[in-house]
């Protein structure tokens, strides 16, 4: 129901622009290619959820506005919606019951479509992106520091909930690093995503920007994040996201004019 919620007040936030750009038909004979990189978030990952990097660059015309090839290289680490970080009895969170990290790599290949460009700093621009790709899911494993009734010093060990059964002896947990390539589980995917995308930028050679969209991602398998006697793991994720990004922008020679622009 949640997640409707936020679907509904996306689309609703979207169409006005739509329907403002579609009645506008001015050609700026100005068309650009962006390289960018950001941070992003969805409602299956922490505030920080991962990183993106992004690149748009113009390839035809649309009712005289730019449609982009957009690429872009996500990396995300996803939750199971029931995990709950619990405060030690010295001062460290974990995650009780989690097995594992998920993590998701996406490439994405796809198309960006302007209403309106960005012209001056007076001004926004904004498109739309719909893309989509292989999604490469790769499991770690969770680690945690663990004592015992005896007091022995705290021992890095990768987290069982059916051998580390005492809570009260976990201390917190291990570095996200911890033995980084060992235990790596590939599942492969795929996914799909539309967003709309706002260029705020204040200088006219940079981008600063916001992209909110909604992304569907369906793995071969389900990853195991908790365990299972603690919860279900989901297959596939319907993700609403939102991207805050920051990169630089050139003027490209416009297709339909033949005018060149300027870096």
């Amino acid at each position: 129901m949640w997640n409707k919620k936020l679907i509904l007040i996306i689309c609703a936030f979207i169409l006005p622009f739509i329907v403002f750009a579609q009645n506008g038909d001015d050609d700026s004979g100005i068309d650009t290619k962006t390289l960018s990189y950001g941070l992003t978030t969805n409602n299956y990952s922490s505030l920080l959820g991962g990183v993106i990097l992004r690149n748009s660059f113009p390839v035809s015309k649309r009712k005289n506005n730019p449609v982009n090839r957009y690429i872009s290289v996500e990396a995300i680490n996803l939750k199971n919606p029931r995990e709950q970080n619990i405060l030690s009895a010295y001062g460290s969170k974990f995650v009780y019951g989690k097995t594992n990290y998920f993590f998701s790599i996406r490439p994405q290949y796809g198309r960006e479509y302007y209403f309106f460009q960005k012209d001056d700093e007076n001004s926004i621009g904004f498109s739309v992106i719909v893309a989509g790709g292989p999604s490469i899911g790769l499991s770690k494993p969770y680690y945690i520091k663990y004592t015992n009734s005896k007091g022995d010093s705290p021992q890095t060990v990768q987290y069982n909930p059916d051998i580390q059964t005492n809570a009260s002896y976990i201390i917190g947990a291990g570095n996200i690093l911890q033995n980084l390539f060992t235990g790596l589980k590939f599942n492969p995917g795929l996914h799909a995503k539309i967003a709309a995308n706002i260029d705020i930028s204040t200088f006219n050679n940079n981008v600063t920007g916001v992209e909110i969209g909604t992304l569907f991602e369906a793995f071969a398998k389900k990853p195991e994040i908790l365990a299972p006697k603690f919860s279900d793991n989901p297959q596939t994720f319907a993700t609403l996201y939102l991207t805050l990004y920051f990169g630089n922008k050139k003027l490209v020679k416009n297709k339909k004019n033949g005018s060149k622009g300027t870096k």
